[in-house]
């Protein structure tokens, strides 16, 4: 049988003239710094990913027989490309949180506060 604290709410429910527990979430300003954060650290991983790119395809010059054309040939550097890849789909992601963050910062709250908190009075949890 499960203990008893166990099987209590996690926060008892506001009473009249309590700030709701949603209310102390909106706006907080320093999500924007989180997001700005985000945004310079996407864009480094951007930058290396298209630098590791492009030392990821390495083209070397053959020597050719008399008579003949110089061959070149191209070598994909696997370890590099990967990396090119996994850093873009970082970046690609720090951006969609930097966004999220961003508009969670700068969001202005209503200033109405609930009357009551995320539980009305008379209403079951």
């Amino acid at each position: 049988m499960a203990h008893s604290s166990v099987m209590a709410a996690a926060h008892a429910p506001n009473t009249v003239g309590e700030p709701s527990v949603r209310a102390y979430r909106l706006h907080q300003p320093r999500r924007a710094l989180l997001a700005a954060a985000e945004l310079l650290l996407a864009i480094a991983l951007a930058v290396l990913a298209v630098w590791l790119w492009r030392t990821g395809v390495v083209t070397d010059t053959l020597p050719a027989p008399a008579g003949q054309e110089p061959r070149e040939v191209s070598r994909y550097l696997g370890n590099r490309l990967a990396l090119s890849a996994g850093s873009g789909c970082l970046a690609g992601v720090l951006l969609l949180d930097a966004i999220r963050q961003w508009i969670l910062g700068t969001r202005v709250d209503s200033g109405i506060e609930p009357e009551y908190g995320p539980v009305a009075p008379g209403r079951p949890n």
